[in-house]
């Protein structure tokens, strides 16, 4: 299991020429928080900046110490990519609340927990506000998310299965 934080920095180089691309700079969520989307590379430009951005589709290899991108053509603009207006980067998640259906204020998230294609696992847990296994593992499996609330809003976990569910063991 390798965590967002742990991507941050990682240089993205092209398989066709060994250009750097650029390096992981945040990460692009889908809508339903199931997996990376995009790579975020940071802003050019002095007046207009521009975003800049990866695809996930260009990235080839998710290394340890890199991932390789199909070629230099492939750093784009958010707007080149369908459906990017839903996009959630992962540092917008960073302070996000958890509760209960019942409106109990349980943990804030820390951190995006992701498999070697990243896809995202579950969260890190920063503050845990309750006792028990969420406490002990400070985090939480993406399936016991009920609702991804959002900006001002807290997400809903079902809390007995937030409790009984363990991430995967790498």
């Amino acid at each position: 299991m390798i965590t967002s934080k742990d991507h941050s920095g990682k240089p993205l180089i092209s398989i066709t020429d060994g250009k750097k691309l650029g390096e992981v700079k945040d990460l692009y969520l889908d809508h339903d928080m199931r997996q990376v989307t995009a790579v975020f590379l940071g802003k050019e430009g002095l007046i207009s900046r521009k975003t800049l951005v990866i695809a996930r589709s260009a990235v080839q290899v998710y290394g340890i110490d890199a991932w390789l991108v199909s070629g230099s053509d492939k750093v784009i603009q958010p707007e080149d990519i369908p459906e990017s207006g839903t996009f959630i980067l992962v540092s917008e998640l960073r302070g996000r609340e958890l509760q209960t259906e019942g409106g109990t204020k349980v943990a804030v998230i820390d951190h995006v927990i992701l498999d070697n294609e990243a896809r995202v696992l579950g969260f890190g847990l920063g503050k845990v506000y309750a006792q028990g296994p969420l406490a002990e593992r400070k985090a939480i499996v993406r399936d016991a998310i009920m609702n991804l609330g959002s900006t001002k809003e807290p997400m809903t976990i079902n809390l007995a299965q937030a409790e009984s569910l363990a991430l995967p063991q790498a």
